[in-house]
């Protein structure tokens, strides 16, 4: 029993181990809703997109010896409206703008990479859980907590135009900047993660959580909070594998994140494989019942 009381208390007696939880909390909630609209309007490429378009930032940040975050940050917002103008131009499709600009983004982010080979940088590329400041820990709740409020402040509009935008257009929304602005969100959403998890790992973040949630309710309130708790537990039993099983922490959270997915995908009463197969199992009793009383 005492081995067991000290495999859950021994990791979090160090100060390094707190910190990692400490933001984990604090990604969870950010990632949480942000991720739940993200799943809801099915722009999950542009997560993956932003997180690969901010390289070139994040290098031209470091090379001018500047702050990081913040370069990635500008590299997002800049990609994402580019994108904007050249949709609302009509020459371009917005599938083939972010396809054209996200990749040559990246490109040049592998270059400035190259150029630089820094120990710095490739943190950024996978996340570094355990290496988190109370510096970090700062940022993370300012910035998030704008985050989150703006999702919630404009929650019925972003419903709105992600599901029924000519009636948002009707109705006088900005749609097309509702979606820049969700754009930007995420966009912000990414560079926040980025010292925990990386660039590579924080598409998981924030998808999985809100794709697991969504198997098990209709309801956006419910969605969010689920989002939230999956994340949390991820995350905390995450760190708990990484730190016993020397594993990268990033990793570790992502794997079990993906891990409870698939469990929920096979076990959900009502979207999952399980439901699937007694919804199957119904209909064909059904027939058959009907099959024999018309007989």
């Amino acid at each position: 029993m005492t081995q067991v009381l000290n495999w859950f208390t021994e990791p979090f007696e160090q100060e390094f181990m707190r910190r990692a939880l400490l933001e984990m909390v604090l990604l969870s909630v950010i990632s949480g809703v942000v991720g739940s609209f993200v799943v809801l309007k099915g722009i999950a490429f542009i997560v993956d997109g932003l997180s690969h378009a901010i390289l070139p930032g994040i290098a031209v940040a470091y090379l001018l010896g500047s702050n990081l975050l913040t370069g990635a940050l500008v590299a997002g917002i800049v990609v994402v409206l580019a994108i904007s103008g050249v949709t609302r131009s009509g020459q371009v499709s917005e599938d083939s703008a972010i396809g054209i600009f996200f990749t040559g983004a990246f490109s040049l982010g592998v270059i400035l990479i190259n150029k630089s080979r820094s120990r710095s940088l490739s943190d950024i590329l996978f996340g570094q859980i355990f290496g988190v400041s109370q510096a970090d820990l700062w940022t993370t709740a300012l910035l998030g907590g704008g985050v989150v409020l703006i999702i919630l402040a404009l929650r019925k509009e972003l419903l709105l135009a992600a599901f029924d935008a000519p009636f948002g257009l009707a109705l006088g929304l900005p749609v097309n900047w509702l979606d820049v602005l969700l754009y930007i969100v995420v966009a912000l959403t990414v560079v926040i993660s980025l010292p925990a998890v990386g660039n590579i790992l924080v598409l998981s973040l924030l998808i999985t959580p809100a794709a697991t949630a969504r198997l098990l309710t209709d309801r956006l309130y419910y969605m969010v909070a689920l989002s939230i708790v999956c994340a949390a537990l991820t995350g905390l039993f995450g760190l708990y594998i990484s730190y016993h099983a020397g594993w990268a922490g990033g990793a570790s959270i992502v794997m079990l994140a993906t891990v409870i997915f698939l469990l929920t995908l096979a076990l959900s009463p009502r979207y999952g494989l399980l439901g699937y197969w007694r919804s199957s199992l119904k209909a064909k009793r059904i027939v058959a019942s009907e099959s024999q009383v018309g007989d």
